[in-house]
């Protein structure tokens, strides 16, 4: 056995009941745990409620979506065309997207009015997305439409036929000025069939509509916005990314589902870092333990490192023994924190104990995720800040001690 490495398991394992030394050793290794501990627990619940927001939206855009490199709307024709010869995508929906001004009795709205074809129900289950009323489908007028929570709260909307009917206003593409109100615009109405719930930015935003009722209202006959198609396999997602944009060309952009919501991701992402840095520093501060009781298990073993010098121990030895010492309480301070923070987030994912929002939130526990990327990063994290914590007092004060 390495000799450095027996004397510092040695130190490690036995000591004093009474000695100060050793309580403050043990206070350094509670410390790492608790702090490697916070760091799991933190990140898990960033983990938690990041897959919780993005399955909201999920649920509302689709794996991937092709739209126009250069302009806002284009025909599908050919872009549905060279779809059919990907083997991997399950279905696909043609979309219009234009702003529209809502009014409803004497409120008005400013809304995006969505304009889809009859594949977008089975594409995104939108079934599953209704909180009153009826899908589109289920209706042979395109004269109607499915609104969001949001939209229909804010102005005071009601579902049926029974109800006043919902204005649609578009500004007319042959107008060639705004200043008259009878031309600048084009009206129709829809009959608000159903109202759909998916997260309140969304439902803030969209009326869904037949497709041909946007495209009659906006002049825009056989034009689309977007192509959005649902896959067989979503892990083949990136993969079929490349595929469609290398076969469709350079005049059409094909998004994943990653890259629609682009500035929610930096967003949940800096958040995220932003917290693993400050308990990363936290950590750094709470290191100085460690600096500090490994000085004072030097200094109090000051006639073993006398003792040892005569044993024809080198100051490389003596530097070594320490810093092993001061290492093996880090590991076991990272294994520790490792066991209770995963333990506690297993607890917490699968009994749901710690709850929220007394029931007014989207969901009634704090969501927790483990991912094994995170426990690498916090157990190197650690483990690089033990390392310097410990290698400089034993490299400094081990030089200095075996000189004495």
């Amino acid at each position: 056995m390495n000799f450095p490495f027996f004397i510092a398991k040695r130190y490690f394992t036995t000591s004093k009941s009474s000695s100060f030394v050793h309580i403050i050793s043990w206070v350094s290794l509670f410390g790492v745990a608790i702090g490697t501990a916070a760091l799991i627990l933190v990140l898990s619940v960033f983990n938690g409620f990041e897959n919780l927001v993005l399955s909201m939206y999920n649920s509302f855009d689709p794996h991937l979506k092709i739209t126009a490199a250069e302009s806002k709307t284009f025909n599908p024709e050919q872009a549905k065309n060279l779809l059919l010869t990907v083997d991997d995508i399950e279905t696909s929906a043609l979309v219009l997207e234009e702003k529209v001004l809502l009014k409803y009795q004497e409120k008005e709205y400013i809304a995006t009015a969505k304009g889809v074809s009859e594949e977008y129900l089975q594409m995104t289950n939108f079934d599953s997305l209704l909180v009153d009323g009826e899908y589109i489908n289920d209706f042979e007028s395109n004269n109607v439409a499915v609104v969001g929570r949001g939209v229909a709260y804010y102005l005071s909307m009601g579902i049926g036929s029974m109800f006043e009917q919902l204005k649609v206003f578009v500004p007319s593409r042959n107008s060639k000025t705004l200043l008259n109100p009878a031309t600048a615009f084009k009206q129709s109405s829809v009959v608000p069939v159903g109202v759909f719930g998916v997260q309140s930015e969304v439902d803030a935003k969209y009326i869904i509509t037949p497709l041909l009722f946007i495209q009659q209202l906006s002049e825009r006959n056989n034009e689309v916005s977007a192509i959005e198609i649902k896959l067989k396999d979503e892990g083949k997602m990136l993969v079929l990314q490349e595929k469609l944009q290398t076969v469709l060309g350079d005049k059409y952009k094909v998004e994943n589902r990653l890259e629609q919501q682009d500035f929610l991701y930096k967003i949940l992402n800096t958040e995220k870092l932003a917290v693993f840095l400050i308990l990363t520093f936290i950590m750094i501060i709470a290191t100085f333990n460690i600096v500090g009781a490994l000085s004072m298990l030097m200094l109090d073993k000051k006639k073993d490192i006398s003792t040892l010098r005569s044993l024809g121990c080198t100051v490389q030895d003596i530097q070594s023994l320490f810093f092993k010492k001061s290492m093996l309480t880090i590991l076991l301070g990272i294994g520790t924190g490792l066991f209770i923070g995963l333990g506690l987030a297993f607890l917490q994912q699968t009994f749901g104990f710690i709850t929220m929002g007394g029931g007014s939130f989207v969901i009634n526990t704090y969501p927790v995720a483990i991912v094994f990327t995170d426990v690498v990063l916090v157990s190197i994290t650690v483990l690089i800040i033990g390392v310097l914590a410990s290698w400089y007092p034993a490299r400094v004060l081990g030089r200095r001690l075996f000189k004495n």
